[in-house]
């Protein structure tokens, strides 16, 4: 490629270096494409944040997917820092060095109040109003090696002192809310007799899910049923189950208001540093500061332009995208999506090609199964998203979610690449604007509401990355374990799909609550999404409203 030749040689393995680091690849070259690579969405935030502070550039996130390959990607980059008056200095609003490992950098005293951001008050008005409401994180990872619970229960009681949001209370006074900090506390961490045989159940609809020990399920489901006490500021629950031929496993169950799935990898790591050096403190982040944060940008210049963003990407889009509910309320359901083993290989060719990750392949196909089901020439869903731009809060420990809206309207004429396309500007247009929270932009647009059904987003997509969850804890190797029948205990929308991508392969579950719709409705979406996702580059040519 001419443009690639004239980026030097020093600039260009520079550039590597950055992206061998953030795909945990080795020689990558100059014609490597980004999403051959095994590139994704959440995976090209982090590889912009890294070059651009390399390169001493802010990178806006859609440049990785109009320049996907390095050689491009580097050329681009050195054009954006040719205007720097000294290549070696800066911009002063990127992050400098951290502080000295000395300790924590203030404290703050217990009867201070502090605040909640905008998805925790979310989250605590949801149990506010249906107490029966659970938001917990369910998590498990089988062990290669050995935990000593010993050491481990050390580290557990290091991470809440460590980290205040692990000993913060959510009191109600007089119907409103405080939030206070406690005294750190020791997690008990519970020793689990799993017997002498990992066998179990699962859900059958792949020969290569692995069997789930029934003590490992039976302690999730009642860890899931219990009630966090949110006054408590005891958010956290921790398991550690033998087998009797050694092999263990590690459970955890969190409240959501403490944790999302950005801060698992950093949990891992934490509780590895508490075990390697439990008497060394070190500076870290507090999801305090990130609140602050939170609140500063309300009202800001760019908050209002975020929200004119949305303001004007819903104008007109129905709130509800319809679902088929069952004349009786059914119970809850789960299932996974019969999704070929090499699925994410076969995308690779058409994620170069238009610059594309799998979520939006994926997202274009739950759009167009969407029109096809409904009939809809206008359909919307949502996506979290990490609201983790600024680099101070890449490793944050805390929940960081906002919720996006992607609308899908299409014409008569239009193909199933021309929703790609929509859904690729629609993803890096909320990954750019996604500083407005969700509520807010509600609260601005006013849609009609329904109880129990959330405007826009009662579809909802999920990208679950298991393979950045897999870690080192002690020594010992961690593998997360997917429990698909979870699931249905804490559907909170309509429906959900969740694409899962571990051990280099993409794994979609569905969830639906079945008072909004059946299961015989939810297999039939899930059946040609499925299809759709399976045949994918195939149908680039079709038309999104063909009913066959």
């Amino acid at each position: 490629m001419d443009s690639v030749s004239n980026v030097p040689p020093g600039q260009l393995r520079r550039m590597a270096a950055v992206w061998e680091q953030v795909l945990k690849k080795g020689g990558i070259g100059p014609d490597d494409s980004f999403f051959t690579l095994g590139g994704q969405s959440v995976m090209a935030g982090a590889l912009v944040r890294a070059a651009g502070e390399r390169f001493g550039v802010r990178i806006p996130i859609r440049t990785l997917f109009e320049h996907s390959r390095l050689g491009e990607f580097t050329d681009h980059v050195v054009g954006l820092a040719l205007p720097t008056a000294l290549p070696t200095a800066l911009p002063t609003a990127l992050p400098t060095a951290p502080p000295p490992d000395t300790g924590p950098r203030d404290v703050v005293p217990l009867d201070v109040p502090l605040e909640m951001t905008a998805f925790q008050r979310r989250i605590w008005l949801a149990e506010q109003i249906d107490p029966s409401v659970r938001n917990h994180v369910p998590l498990a990872w089988s062990v290669a090696g050995r935990l000593d619970p010993d050491r481990l229960r050390v580290a557990l009681g290091r991470l809440v002192a460590g980290h205040e949001l692990l000993r913060t209370r959510f009191v109600d006074e007089d119907g409103g809310w405080s939030v206070r900090l406690r005294e750190p506390w020791l997690p008990p961490l519970e020793l689990l007799d799993l017997g002498d045989s990992p066998d179990g159940t699962t859900d059958g609809t792949t020969d290569d899910s692995p069997d789930i020990p029934a003590g490992v399920t039976e302690w999730l489901e009642a860890a899931l049923r219990l009630p966090f006490d949110l006054e408590s500021g005891e958010l956290l629950r921790a398991a550690l189950g033998e087998f009797g031929d050694g092999r263990q496993v590690l459970l955890l169950c969190v409240h959501h208001m403490v944790i999302d799935g950005e801060s698992i990898p950093v949990l891992l790591a934490e509780l590895d540093r508490y075990c390697a050096t439990p008497d060394r403190p070190r500076p870290v982040v507090q999801y305090r500061e990130f609140a602050a944060h939170q609140r500063e940008q309300r009202d800001s210049a760019s908050w209002h332009t975020d929200l004119a963003y949305w303001a004007s990407a819903l104008e007109g889009a129905s709130a509800a995208t319809p679902l088929p509910a069952p004349d009786r309320p059914e119970p809850n359901g789960a299932f996974r999506l019969p999704l070929p083993a090499g699925l994410l290989d076969s995308l690779r060719a058409v994620q170069s090609e238009h610059g594309v990750s799998w979520f939006m392949v994926a997202a274009t196909a739950l759009a167009v199964s969407l029109h096809r089901w409904t009939g809809l020439d206008d359909v919307t869903f949502g996506s979290p998203t990490a609201n983790r731009n600024d680099p101070r809060f890449a490793e944050l420990f805390g929940p960081s979610l906002n919720t996006a809206v992607l609308r899908s309207p299409v014409t008569a004429d239009s193909t199933v690449l021309d929703v790609l396309l929509r859904m690729r500007g629609e993803a890096l247009g909320a990954l750019e604007h996604q500083a407005v929270e969700f509520d807010d932009v509600l609260n601005h647009v006013k849609p009609t509401r329904r109880f129990g059904y959330t405007p826009y987003v009662n579809v909802t997509l999920n990208m679950n990355l298991l393979d950045d969850h897999a870690a080192v804890l002690d020594g010992a190797r961690l593998t997360p374990l997917l429990i698909d029948e979870l699931r249905s205990d804490y559907a909170k929308f309509g429906l959900t799909v969740t694409m899962v991508q571990l051990d280099g392969r993409l794994i979609g579950l569905v969830s639906h609550r079945g008072d909004q719709l059946g299961a015989e409705d939810a297999r039939e979406l899930a059946d040609r999404l499925a299809d759709l996702l399976t045949r994918f580059p195939d149908t680039l040519n079709e038309p999104v409203l063909h009913r066959g």
